[in-house]
């Protein structure tokens, strides 16, 4: 459908685009922007992460006076998400921008989308580029700087507490096939195998982007093991269950937590001390970024490497088929008063 449409555009432009002589006039003139429908997916809805990024998104949306449609599936699931988007498809939607819960299921969708004229990306998590031949992935932050934070942050919480980097070490993730947690890890792996091979990591815990399992399959390591030094939670749901999986077992202090979370969700446990320090992107800007990039990809069909300016977002770097927003940002007690998500 697409592919019919654009062809029938580019007859009623080229004969439109002639003078009275029959020759190629010098006017061009660029689709009116409100006419643009840009699908938004998350992985999924209900979740405050997801809340966020979508204020974000419709934010933009506004700013650009375009139809922003920002919608998921209640569970991550990505059979949901390839039903969703060909019900997308078939309305015409003229971007499609999701983040995928399968990198590799959902490419055969988004391929199918590329071939019949649709501008496909992704955001917050990347699908397979090479099967899906999305145009541009925005990405929160480099993976390497994510996983060198987590690193970071742990081992400084240790010394804080007068302890050293070795011991037992838990990471609860999310999906097993949620492509920027897996990453993470790998990376954070290398990091801690080459900087602090006395830390071991125990089996990682998947309990999907559901809080109340990954507490329960926290409580459970730490029943099993009793020696537990350090916890990485790294989606939104797992820190402040891992954090509060500590507290319930009385080793606040004892246990260091950290991970990926929100202000709003974290802020009990950084006041308790269940957690001192963690790390998150702005997600509201996530969501607006990528409604911006989706903007300029369908208006200018191109977004080469370089450093752009999006709405309020200042010195976006894009390279290598990625716009990443920014270096994360690191929350204490003394500054997560001061963020609103």
């Amino acid at each position: 459908m697409k592919l019919r449409l654009t062809f029938c555009l580019f007859l009623f432009v080229t004969l439109l685009g002639c003078s009275d002589d029959g020759q190629p006039s010098n006017t061009f003139t660029e689709p009116s922007a409100d006419t643009l429908r840009i699908g938004v997916m998350p992985k999924l809805v209900g979740i405050s992460y997801f809340e966020a990024t979508g204020r974000g998104a419709r934010e933009a949306g506004e700013e650009l006076g375009i139809n922003v449609h920002y919608d998921g599936p209640t569970s991550a699931i990505h059979e949901d998400q390839v039903r969703m988007l060909n019900t997308w498809m078939a309305q015409d939607f003229d971007v499609l921008a999701i983040a995928p819960n399968d990198p590799d299921a959902i490419s055969s969708t988004l391929r199918s989308a590329t071939r019949e004229g649709f501008t496909v990306m992704t955001w917050d998590t990347d699908a397979n580029a090479d099967n899906s031949r999305r145009q541009i992935f925005v990405n929160q932050a480099s993976n390497q700087s994510i996983a060198d934070t987590m690193v970071d942050i742990m081992v400084q919480g240790l010394e804080e507490q007068g302890k050293e980097p070795k011991g037992k070490f838990l990471v609860v993730s999310g999906t097993p096939t949620a492509s920027n947690q897996n990453t993470w890890i790998k990376l954070m792996k290398v990091r801690i195998t080459e900087d602090y091979p006395e830390m071991e990591l125990l089996e990682t815990l998947m309990p999907g982007e559901d809080q109340s399992k990954a507490q329960e399959m926290t409580t459970a390591a730490l029943n099993s093991h009793g020696d537990i030094v350090g916890i990485w939670g790294l989606t939104s749901v797992a820190i402040p269950a891992a954090a509060k999986a500590i507290e319930d077992a009385g080793k606040a202090g004892e246990i260091y937590a950290t991970g990926i979370g929100l202000p709003s969700t974290m802020k009990p446990f950084v006041e308790s001390g269940s957690c001192t320090k963690f790390a998150l992107w702005d997600p509201v800007d996530l969501g607006y970024l990528s409604v911006y990039v989706a903007h300029h990809l369908k208006t200018k069909e191109e977004l080469p490497d370089g450093t752009y300016d999006f709405g309020r977002i200042k010195g976006v770097i894009v390279k290598d088929g990625e716009a990443i927003l920014g270096p994360p940002i690191v929350f204490t007690k003394e500054n997560i008063a001061n963020y609103n998500f």
